[in-house]
């Protein structure tokens, strides 16, 4: 508030004492303030700006409130504190017409009303009040005082306690600091205003607005306030704790949202003769307001509603949930005056998510290092302005098919935000256009783009409902993300599955899907965008998916989540589309992982691939990882791969049916069928001998058929006909042909070895056998609905080779983290400029600037919540240098990788 509003309220009191009967004098001049003798004023007035409210106060007690005179004393002495007593003056003394003490009432400025209300409440008001304690007889009320200024006119902004009910701090701290608002006419009752969906204070009808002007710090305090109190106690684990405290969130989001104008909002504690309604009163209107909304903006059925009640009384009190209401419901968690300087309803859910959730191996979030990595590389930024500047203007679609918190998807969206905001002067303004850009530039509906553009998906409840604060908090509408499980078919029973209703009707870019002849199963294919961090290794069976896996994915019978995950990446991308995601790096060279990498190569183009360390994720698992930064390709380019994989399967087949090949294949089964027969019998066997023409000699024969019993005779002498058979069949001189050695190298190819090496033809076959049987090996295709069987590790050389296209590689160290058990470290590097000041930080992944602000922090110190402000530097946006790169990202915006033509003409 400015200091307009001392003008204002000179004016009010002049009005109120127009024939000057209380108020002598008020010069501001001369610094002097003297009431009338009838007030008793126990020491000289000084003049400083609570002097304006003071006086305003006194005036309204007398002239508005029907106080008399003779009962109000200004500036009374105390002593407080132990062991050595201080000096302390209450501001206002309001006693009854006995003489009996009724209402201690302290003044502060508007601006320092918040900053100083935990001093002044605990240390002036409480402190005084005990000393005013005469046997049963004690004050009635404490008044923390100040004024607001609405439209020309001068309100009351109080904190009224009934110290009654509440006789020392502590009472009213642990019951979450319930105040009355309206001071009470001629020793009435104080009122408790009721919160309303309206723009200003309506004392006549007791009804008053959201506060919209918590900051940063403010709304830090209220995290350790609440953290103080509902996670004291130890009946539940922390996410318990954190669960109810986001459902308990949800019911005031959607009271907020669906409260007519002009009505009062449900999400508040209801007084009634002065009395508030009891905890259990509380719980079962909120429950019933709950419920709404799970259906409402969940879109959850009645069974699923009945399984998951607002409060679970083994793991959180009735009397907490009275505490979380208190502190929350004069808030608005839907606009804030702030919002344009910082994010700080978005912040607050986030610091709660950070400091209360407990990550655990089977629950972990990505870091925001690898997330903000991933969306620039991705160039959300130039994707966005290039989407906006189209015919019909539009933002990128994107989606998180396993969304976890949304720190993908809100990372995005703050993002693409703020870059196309600070990029404004590259876009092309049409009318289509401007109601976008009118939307970007106010505070409050800055995100509301997201609402039709960002998607999600989380089947966990309480992440998935984390989610939806997250998005609603940061000002989107959260109407995308879908707490379910992130493979389920796009349709089930001729019904889309993620979907929601508009006016009867399925909308929404996941309620629609196709049939292609690129790929045997339905897709999607809407998408621009595909980020993601997939779970590692889930169990397939427990997820509600497993009973629709066949008919949804190619590779149903495989049990690793993630490359299930890489097909559903597949299915939601439209042609073009990006993909950024973390996989574990068994997905990029383990031969389990071959017919995934095969099919990433056949859907994909292959962008970059980039090798996280393994303490990325540490301590919740030590799985090594890498990130996988790749574009859909078009219909006609998937053909083109099919073309080509068919034509080199062919050559490959051919080449597998050549003589010198089939020799090895034939050798191989004989050989086989030969050991497996002598390991039954006590007869010594030469493993080095591979090739047949050196495996059975006259001696060797004679030993077997002397040890083996009769019955068995015929099998071993069947098998000395294959031998003998092979043998002529494939005379090692006859092989030894010029064509034959070139099969073998087109066949080999780089495991071919120098021929000179060889002394004879025997010994170039003993050599290649084991590679040259590898390569036999049919691996390819997986599935039923292909063909043209193969090797594949031998098709995909020659197609890649063909197709080739350049790929960027990197393999980073630091990544401006680490996290243990204890906490997490920075391992960002500082730059500073030449006077030693910090100007920005880099890790391997890039480089981000820096700023020195002052921040407010409310902090714990001797079992007391105070202030304490700090001066820190922060680190604010990413800084890419494609002119002199030193990081990855850096390295990656100057390939420019999302070209037609990458440019790789550098070294890194």
């Amino acid at each position: 508030m400015t200091k307009s509003w001392k003008s204002i309220i000179i004016k009010k009191i002049e009005e109120l004492d127009a024939k000057k009967e209380i108020l002598k004098i008020f010069d501001e001049e001369n610094k002097e303030i003297d009431f009338a003798d009838c007030i008793k004023q126990h020491q000289k007035q000084n003049f400083e700006d609570e002097s304006y409210i003071r006086t305003y106060l006194v005036l309204k007690l007398i002239k508005k409130l029907e106080y008399p005179c003779e009962v109000i004393e200004l500036e009374k002495k105390y002593s407080i504190g132990h062991p050595s007593k201080k000096e302390a003056r209450l501001d206002v003394f309001v006693k009854t017409k006995k003489g009996h003490p009724f209402m201690l009432l302290e003044c502060k400025t508007p601006d320092n009303f918040i900053k100083e209300k935990d001093d002044a409440i605990e240390n002036q008001l409480f402190a005084i009040a005990k000393q005013e304690i005469k046997g049963k007889i004690k004050p009635k009320y404490l008044v923390l005082y100040t004024i607001e200024i609405e439209n020309g006119e001068v309100l009351d902004q109080t904190i009224i306690i009934d110290f009654e009910q509440f006789p020392t701090y502590e009472d009213w701290k642990d019951a979450g600091e319930p105040s009355l608002d309206e001071i009470p006419v001629d020793y009435g009752t104080a009122k408790k205003y009721t919160y309303a969906n309206i723009e200003k204070p309506d004392p006549v009808r007791g009804l008053k607005p959201l506060r919209k002007d918590y900051t940063l710090a403010d709304f830090e305090r209220l995290r350790v306030d609440l953290h103080n109190k509902l996670w004291a106690g130890g009946e539940a684990d922390d996410n318990d704790i954190f669960y109810h405290l986001i459902k308990i969130m949800l019911v005031k989001i959607y009271d907020e949202l669906f409260t007519p104008k002009g009505k009062s909002y449900d999400f508040q504690i209801f007084y009634k003769n002065g009395e508030p309604e009891t905890p259990g009163e509380l719980a079962k209107r909120l429950e019933e307001k709950y419920k709404i909304a799970l259906k409402d903006l969940l879109n959850y059925d009645e069974e699923k509603i009945k399984e998951i009640p607002l409060i679970e009384r083994d793991k959180f009190t009735y009397e907490k949930l009275f505490y979380a209401v208190e502190k929350l419901q004069e808030i608005s968690l839907l606009e804030n005056i702030h919002s344009k300087e910082e994010d700080v309803l978005g912040f607050f859910f986030e610091s709660i998510l950070q400091n209360e959730f407990k990550q655990s191996k089977g629950q972990y979030f990505t870091h925001k290092n690898i997330v903000k990595f991933l969306i620039y590389a991705l160039e959300l930024d130039k994707l966005a302005i290039e989407k906006l500047n189209q015919t019909y203007p539009h933002f990128p679609y994107i989606i998180d098919p396993s969304a976890g918190s949304g720190t993908f998807l809100i990372e995005a969206m703050k993002i693409i935000t703020k870059e196309v905001l600070k990029n404004k002067g590259e876009l092309n303004i049409t009318r289509p256009l401007e109601d976008k850009i009118k939307d970007l530039e106010d505070p409050n509906r800055k995100h509301r783009w997201a609402e039709d553009y960002i998607y999600g998906i989380e089947p966990n409840g309480r992440l998935g409902l984390a989610t939806k604060l997250n998005m609603i908090l940061h000002g989107d509408g959260n109407m995308n993300i879908f707490i379910e499980d992130g493979l389920m078919p796009f349709k089930t029973e001729d019904k889309p599955f993620y979907t929601r209703k508009w006016k009867g009707k399925d909308v929404g870019l996941l309620a629609e899907s196709e049939e292609t002849d690129i790929y045997p199963k339905p897709i999607n294919g809407r998408f621009d965008v595909v980020i993601s961090n997939p779970p590692f290794s889930m169990k397939i069976d427990a997820m509600r998916s497993s009973k629709h896996i066949k008919d949804t994915f190619v590779f149903y019978d495989k049990k690793n989540s993630e490359n299930l995950f890489i097909e559903r990446w597949f299915q939601l991308l439209a042609p073009k589309g990006r993909l950024g995601v973390v996989l574990p790096e068994s997905v990029f060279d383990t031969k389990e992982n071959l017919y995934i990498r095969n099919f990433l190569y056949k859907y994909f183009k292959i962008k970059a691939i980039i090798s996280l360390p393994k303490e990325a994720f540490e301590p919740y698992t030590s799985t090594k990882v890498s990130l996988l930064i790749a574009e859909r390709k078009t219909d006609e380019e998937i053909k083109v791969w099919e073309n080509k994989w068919r034509e080199y399967s062919n050559k490959y087949n051919n080449l597998r049916k050549s003589s010198i090949i089939q020799f090895f294949i034939e050798n191989n089964k004989i050989l086989d069928s030969f050991r497996k027969f002598l390991e039954k019998y006590d007869i010594e066997i030469d493993y080095s001998k591979i090739l047949i023409h050196d495996l059975l000699d006259n001696n060797l024969k004679k030993e077997i058929e002397q040890k083996i019993p009769q019955k068995d005779k015929k099998k071993f002498k069947d098998l000395v006909k294959k031998i003998e058979s092979f043998k002529n069949k494939y005379k090692l001189e006859d092989l030894d042909t010029i064509e034959n050695r070139h099969v073998l190298k087109l066949f080999l190819k780089q495991f071919y070895p120098q021929e000179q090496e060889f002394k004879s033809f025997k010994e170039l076959l003993e050599y290649v056998y084991d590679d040259v049987l590898e390569i036999t090996i049919l691996d390819y295709p997986q599935i039923k609905v292909q063909n043209n069987y193969c090797n594949s590790w031998w098709v995909f050389e020659e197609v890649s080779s063909f197709l080739d296209y350049p790929i960027f590689y990197a393999d980073v160290e630091n990544i401006g983290y680490k996290r243990t058990k204890r906490g997490e470290q920075d391992k960002d590097i500082p730059i500073k400029d030449e006077k030693g000041n910090i100007i920005a930080f880099k890790n391997d992944l890039f480089k981000v600037k820096a700023e020195k602000i002052k921040r407010i922090y409310w902090i714990e110190k001797e079992n007391k919540i105070v202030q304490e402000e700090n001066e820190e530097i922060i680190k604010t946006d990413i800084i890419i240098d494609t002119k002199n790169p030193e990081t990855v990202l850096d390295y990656i915006r100057k390939a420019n990788i999302w070209s037609n033509n990458p440019d790789f003409n550098f070294e890194v």
